[in-house]
């Protein structure tokens, strides 16, 4: 119709043909840049073919429409009015359908929208042709010329090196596409790593003055100063994690990638894929090749967090980046050499783990060469009220508070355990900034740990009489917080008329709270 012919064969490529495409070739070797490229490829087409007016449209997902990113022989304004829905004119017609057009007669042919307004430079002895640009089945764009062609030349030769071109833009495109996401992912990395220096990672961050804090903290220096690697150890929460940054940070590796990976929190099945990566069609959904973490991590420091709940299958995979630095993609066959310091971390007993055959001897071995100990809470007690002042400063900073502690409300937080250790107590000041003003009092901390002073209370008595009389009273409190200090009900529950649940709360001093 109007003129327009599709391609029905190909002929052998004349001398010229190839002439370009390796030209062309020449060009995709040279950069990465899409844009940059595609402006040289039109400058080849001019040079080697005489197109005087070329342009290249690709798929904008944001308009839904062909947009043109480059064009040869085109102003600005030309360039800014290439827009075409899927289907609109011979561009959308050859996207749409991923088969090539050729149109003669152009300035007289109906199918020749001229959205560009370039007809005006047209002499009318030009052919148009539009190819698809495709990446495997996928159309991205389209290729389009507008030539005179001599008696000398073959049209079907043209379309026949405009479609291998094409295909070379698409592949190029792709390849592209990928490069930008990776930059886009290390621009992420880039940013995450500036916002852990901002948070200043360095030795600083340890807070305590404890013997075995000092200690903890010279021990890290001297495991920062060399490349070896290292196994935290600790209860949850005792701050593993802030130990393993702040011997990255202290490290000559500082001003590389430190990614973390909990080997706990992610399946079995997809662990191995997050730490090796994968090549596309590795497994059911692997659309496209991805880095794991050690190959992210290159240069820097990769943080096994939980160690010592990682698969027996993927301990052998570990053991093999410690001993030969290499690591396998799944469904790869290629070996890729990584630079990695491993900071493992485990609140378990790996020895332990060892002897029940759950953990492999030689990788504990492995990892274990710089052993650090992070000591719970309840062993560096000295260690509370700095944390307690740190914590209300950072918390009161960030909602815009001035909450304090009194003396009284500082030694039941001092005397309490902490089986949660540092992230229990860092847990416990910003919820008390949030849920107070002022001066936090005692009577004011969380339940459990006014529980745990008064069981210690307890314990603390010698004589028997002494010890009923404080039994007695824990019973009354803990009545009194579980009916919300309705002295009926607690009355009820602990079997007192009301007149004997008043006596005793006076006689031992019970305050009773109000809401």
């Amino acid at each position: 119709m109007y003129g327009m012919k599709t391609l029905k064969g190909r002929k052998s490529l004349e001398t010229k043909e190839i002439t370009i495409v390796n030209e062309v070739a020449r060009v995709l070797s040279r950069t990465l840049d899409f844009e940059e490229a595609v402006r040289d490829i039109l400058k080849v087409l001019y040079s080697f073919w005489d197109v005087n007016l070329s342009f290249v449209a690709i798929f904008n997902r944001e308009l839904k429409a062909l947009q043109i990113v480059k064009a040869f022989g085109f102003s600005e304004e030309e360039i800014k009015r290439g827009i075409f829905k899927k289907g609109e004119g011979i561009t959308g017609k050859v996207f749409k359908s991923g088969i090539p057009v050729v149109l003669t007669d152009v300035l007289s042919n109906p199918a020749f929208l001229n959205k560009t307004k370039i007809g005006s430079k047209l002499t009318g002895n030009e052919t148009f042709i539009s190819v698809p640009i495709k990446v495997g089945g996928d159309i991205v764009g389209t290729l389009s010329v507008f030539k005179t062609f001599s008696s000398r030349e073959s049209v079907e030769s043209g379309i026949e090196t405009l479609m291998i071109l094409g295909t070379l833009i698409g592949m190029f495109y792709r390849l592209s596409e990928r490069v930008e996401e990776e930059r886009l992912e290390w621009e992420e990395e880039k940013r995450a790593l500036r916002e852990e220096l901002k948070k200043n990672y360095s030795i600083h961050g340890i807070v305590g003055q404890s013997d075995a804090i000092l200690n903890l903290v010279e021990l890290v220096k001297k495991a920062a100063a060399t490349d070896s690697t290292i196994l935290i150890t600790g209860e949850s929460g005792t701050g593993k994690s802030l130990i393993a940054k702040a011997i990255h940070f202290l490290s000559r590796r500082k001003d590389k990638p430190f990614i973390t990976i909990n080997c706990a929190a992610i399946p079995e099945t997809l662990l191995e894929a997050e730490l090796f990566g994968y090549e596309r069609g590795a497994f059911t959904g692997a659309q496209s090749p991805k880095k794991g973490k050690f190959e992210l991590a290159d240069g820097g420091t990769v943080f096994l967090d939980e160690i010592g709940d990682m698969p027996l299958t993927l301990q052998a995979k570990i053991l093999r980046v410690l001993q030969d630095r290499e690591i396998e993609k799944l469904g790869g066959e290629k070996t890729i050499r990584v630079d990695v310091r491993i900071i493992a971390a485990t609140n378990k007993n790996l020895h332990t783990l060892v002897n029940e055959g759950k953990f492999r001897e030689d990788l504990y071995y492995r990892l274990n060469v710089v052993p650090v100990h992070v000591p719970p809470l309840r062993e560096r007690k000295e260690d509370i009220p700095l944390l307690l002042e740190h914590f209300l400063q950072t918390y009161n900073s960030r909602y815009g508070k001035k909450v304090r502690l009194s003396p009284d409300a500082v030694e039941a937080l001092v005397e309490y355990n902490w089986p949660g250790n540092i992230r229990e107590l860092e847990n416990a000041v910003e919820r008390l900034v949030v849920m107070h003003d002022g001066t936090v009092r005692s009577q004011d901390l969380p339940p459990h740990i006014l529980a745990y002073r008064r069981r210690t209370a307890l314990e603390g008595l010698s004589n028997l009489p002494d010890r009923l009389q404080a039994s007695e009273r824990e019973k009354i409190i803990e009545a009194l917080e579980t009916t919300g200090y309705v002295k009926s009900r607690a009355a009820k529950l602990l079997g007192y008329t009301l007149r004997q649940l008043d006596y005793r709360i006076k006689k031992y001093g019970i305050e009773i709270k109000k809401f």
